[in-house]
């Protein structure tokens, strides 16, 4: 399982390996972030949602951020969504275009 914060108007998107990541819990927190979880058994409708441009990114506190929880067991996999995820989301905002998540821990 792997744990990606993006982050707009601050473009960046974080891709954490290890849970047990400092970074992932001095960051997330529920009342300033969004969290979706991507499992086998979603992967299609999590997937279809950044593609229809369903999932918002502004500079309010309820849309500046999101934290995805990846979990499809198998790593090379997990990122491989993730820059899916990140392609679909540059074709809504520019920020994002060509962006390559940076990995942490």
């Amino acid at each position: 399982m792997i744990n990606v914060y993006i982050n707009l108007p601050n473009p960046h998107i974080t891709i954490h390996q290890s849970f047990d990541c400092g970074l992932i819990h001095a960051h997330k927190s529920a009342a300033e972030s969004r969290t979706i979880r991507i499992e086998i058994s979603n992967l299609s409708t999590e997937l279809s949602k950044f593609v229809d441009g369903e999932h918002k990114f502004n500079a309010s506190k309820e849309f500046n951020d999101m934290w995805l929880e990846v979990h499809l067991g198998d790593l090379a996999f997990e990122i491989a969504v993730v820059l899916f995820i990140v392609a679909q989301l540059g074709k809504v905002y520019k920020q994002f275009q060509g962006m390559s998540p940076s990995i942490h821990c």
